[in-house]
């Protein structure tokens, strides 16, 4: 028979482990950082362009997300593209039947380098109809043929 110091023995009865148990709280901590890593890593969808501050879109309850495409801004001051003026609202209201032929040279340009059909207009809900038509009309003039207006979601 093999001699067990009482010491050992005391020892082994103090550190029984119960077969079976887990342990929750390490378990919640993985599940958290799990959470916050996909949350931080997760790609926000095309449909989410934030509207810039100098355009107040009209609302909406379309649903249809937006693919990636060249985006315009219509403001009340006039056509901005990439951050450049492109033509004032006095110059585009002037004469309605002459188009507007400084934002169809900037959208050909455009238009080269991107090689797509999709264009998106943020047009502030200010703007009467007649500019938002000229503006539509030199997108299609320069060959983009989906037109998206964008729009905020009620």
């Amino acid at each position: 028979m093999i001699y067990i110091p009482s010491r050992v023995k005391r020892h082994m009865k103090r550190m029984r482990f119960e077969t079976g148990v887990l342990n929750l709280v390490s378990l919640m901590d993985i599940f958290t950082i799990l959470l916050l890593f996909l949350l931080v890593h997760i790609p926000k969808e095309a449909n989410e362009i934030p509207p810039p501050q100098i355009v107040k879109l009209p609302s909406s309850v379309s649903s249809s997300k937006l693919k990636p495409a060249p985006i315009i801004y219509i403001t009340p001051k006039g056509i901005i593209i990439d951050n450049e003026l492109i033509a004032s609202t006095k110059e585009i209201l002037k004469d309605e039947n002459k188009p507007v032929k400084s934002l169809e040279e900037r959208l050909l340009s455009i238009n080269r380098t991107n090689k797509t059909s999709k264009i998106i207009i943020m047009g502030d809900k200010t703007i009467p109809f007649t500019f938002l038509k000229k503006t539509m009309d030199a997108c299609t003039r320069a060959g983009y043929q989906d037109i998206i207006l964008a729009v905020i979601k009620k």
